[in-house]
């Protein structure tokens, strides 16, 4: 490790993502979670910071079983609202309590519909996973959603 590279990429990380709203990825901080135990290889972390009243919209591609998984955070008592669109109807996704090792979902899209709707109990750190069937993964299939997560709505 190289810590002096990664000291000097922090400001020209932190304006860019001051001047493009894209979330970051920062997995040392949710490493006592879950998360690491539940993503896959081909999933790269991506922390969403989102906060106010608009909706957030993450937009997002897999390509085959490569894809991003987004972890939110939730205050005790938040209500999280969050859509999956795409114009391919072999996109899905599932979302975990980050802090449940044993890794059941507490939403699973392909059963449930692509609006999940959570409240958090307590400090919880959720972990939205989109995905496509395994035959079309298998083929190298490429599909482009995006996410809409609106906060106590």
């Amino acid at each position: 490790m190289h810590p002096i590279r990664h000291l000097a990429t922090l400001p020209l990380l932190a304006l860019l993502v001051a001047c493009t709203g894209m979330p970051t990825t920062t997995e040392d901080d949710l490493a006592d979670t879950a998360i690491s135990r539940l993503l896959g290889p081909d999933e790269t972390l991506v922390e969403v910071q989102a906060g106010g009243a608009n909706p957030l919209r993450l937009e997002g591609r897999i390509d085959g079983y490569a894809g991003p998984a987004y972890a939110i955070r939730s205050a005790p008592g938040e209500r999280l609202a969050i859509t999956l669109e795409s114009a391919s109807s072999n996109v899905y996704f599932n979302v975990h309590d980050a802090a449940d090792g044993s890794g059941a979902a507490v939403f699973r899209g392909e059963f449930e519909g692509r609006t999940a709707t959570l409240t958090a109990t307590g400090p919880t750190v959720w972990l939205i996973r989109p995905f496509q069937p395994r035959a079309s993964a298998r083929r190298g299939e490429r599909i482009d959603f995006s996410i809409r997560i609106s906060r106590n709505g």
